[in-house]
């Protein structure tokens, strides 16, 4: 009876092991033609079809693989010429080579895949420093929408952004422009919360490539933190406005003719002479109004500042512009203001407008960026 069962059993395994190579084969094949296109397996392949990994491997693949690949050896050669050059690897997906390599292998590069890829460095936008209010929400946006922040330390805090390591790069001038004047907008709405701010220059950006820019700015505000607070401290219920005064240069000249007693004379000898010598003479007269004339707005630049400088709390010496034809820059100042004196300093620029020709421009209130001074920022 048991000898019956065992023969009817072989019987049967000996009519299934067609199939079941068949099977094999069609399973091998499909698995081939799955990952055919991947230059790596084809690789993998070939270094065991040559090098006899083992000799059962050797057996199956000489019986199985080669009359397949020997089949879609064509097709994958064509499919890699049309490949592209680099690809990435799917994630979660283990290379074939990767899956013949031993236990101790195959968990080494586990613990490789889990280490953590380190971030790119970070960097900070700051758009300027105040003095700290505790629990301040600043709800503002700044530069591209970026939310803005306060990043508090040693009794200051810092309004910036979370960026990248690297400046912003605008692709023309209209977006330069918007950019600058996003940060501008930062400014007034954080001095608004913060009082006073001690403002910073467009794409101001701290980077750390070892700790994160949050702690490199928040040891700056600790080291400086006397510094800084002793500009807060200069600049707290001031203002800085921009003044500029124009005049026309032959006003300028009219003036200089009388009160030169020099070139008084020399216009007294040019009318005196015959025609061929006042060429001349007309040269010599008109080097001497040009030298007369930088001492003309050297006077009353001097006349100026002298009426200005009582009103202001500090007066910064800006390098004068050239003005449009005819009209010659006296004075360029950056004037700090204690908000209660600014009638008086309106009431000082309107006299001198009055003057013969003078112009006025008179702009801001602005962030005061021409007293800040140089900071030594972190790096």
């Amino acid at each position: 009876m048991n000898l019956r069962a065992n023969d009817n059993i072989n019987e049967a395994a000996d009519q299934d092991a067609p199939r079941m190579k068949a099977l094999a084969h069609l399973l091998v094949k499909a698995e081939l033609k799955r990952i055919g296109l991947e230059e790596e397996l084809r690789i993998a392949v070939r270094e065991i079809v040559q090098l006899t990994v083992q000799d059962t491997v050797q057996i199956v693949l000489n019986e199985i693989a080669k009359p397949a690949l020997k089949v879609r050896q064509s097709d994958i050669e064509a499919a890699l010429n049309q490949a592209p050059p680099v690809m990435q690897e799917p994630v979660g997906a283990a290379p074939f080579a990767e899956i013949l390599k031993t236990p101790d292998q195959q968990e080494q590069l586990c613990m490789q895949q889990a280490q953590p890829i380190a971030p790119e460095p970070a960097g900070l936008y700051i758009y300027g420093v105040a003095s700290e209010k505790a629990g301040i929400e600043l709800g503002i946006n700044g530069i591209t929408g970026c939310r803005v922040y306060a990043l508090a330390a040693a009794g200051l805090c810092a309004v910036v952004h979370d960026c990248a390591a690297e400046p912003y790069r605008p692709d023309n001038d209209e977006q330069a422009k918007e950019w600058i004047f996003e940060h501008q907008e930062v400014l007034d709405q954080a001095k608004e919360k913060l009082d006073t701010i001690l403002p910073f220059g467009f794409n101001t950006i701290i980077r750390a490539t070892d700790r994160p820019p949050q702690e490199v700015l928040q040891a700056w505000l600790s080291q400086e933190s006397r510094q800084l607070q002793s500009l807060l401290e200069r600049l707290r219920d001031n203002e800085e406005y921009a003044v500029k005064i124009m005049a026309p240069e032959e006003a300028l000249k009219q003036a200089a003719l009388r009160e030169d007693t020099r070139l008084q004379t020399l216009q007294r000898d040019l009318e005196g002479k015959p025609e061929g010598a006042r060429y001349l003479y007309r040269e010599k007269l008109e080097q001497a109004v040009k030298e007369a004339l930088e001492d003309v707005v050297e006077v009353n630049f001097r006349k100026v500042y002298k009426a200005l400088r009582p009103l202001c709390t500090d007066i910064q010496v800006e390098k004068t512009k050239k003005a449009s034809s005819g009209v010659r820059m006296v004075a360029n100042l950056s004037c700090l203001v204690k908000k209660n004196r600014l009638p008086e300093l309106g009431g000082a620029l309107a006299k001198i407008q009055q003057q013969d020709g003078f112009t006025v421009d008179f702009t801001g209130p602005w962030p005061p960026y021409s007293f800040v001074g140089q900071l030594a920022m972190p790096t």
